[in-house]
């Protein structure tokens, strides 16, 4: 059989993806994203199952995600303590708004407004 280069360049390999089973930490309940960096899956976000109280102050330091995950005691590679987010696309939504809030805060108060309006008139 003779391939022309036309018909190499149309043919597309089977892919081969690593880890395209495993669960993504952007997509959990304890995924705790970094408004000061604005990037929902920056490697600076946070895990908020694993953390330390201190007991002082009583603030609670949560670990990094990628620490989590590359920590086979804590979520590691597979994602033990993975639980789905179901409501993924508001949680990216409230973080672009709260990351944004300087720029957003006047349209959300108009946004809230005309809600309470809505709402008032039923």
């Amino acid at each position: 059989m003779k391939l022309s280069f036309l018909s190499l360049c149309i043919m597309k390999p089977d892919k081969i993806i690593k880890n395209i089973n495993i669960p993504s930490c952007k997509n959990c309940i304890y995924y705790k994203p970094n408004t000061l960096n604005n990037d929902f899956t920056s490697t600076y976000n946070k895990c908020e199952k694993f953390g330390e109280k201190d007991i002082i102050t009583d603030e609670i330091t949560y670990k990094f995600a990628n620490f989590c995950r590359d920590d086979e005691s804590m979520c590691g590679k597979e994602g033990k303590y993975f639980e789905e987010e179901k409501n993924i696309k508001f949680k990216i939504f409230k973080y672009n708004i709260i990351s944004n809030l300087p720029y957003s805060l006047p349209i959300t108060l108009i946004a809230i407004n005309l809600l309470i309006k809505v709402l008032l008139r039923k």
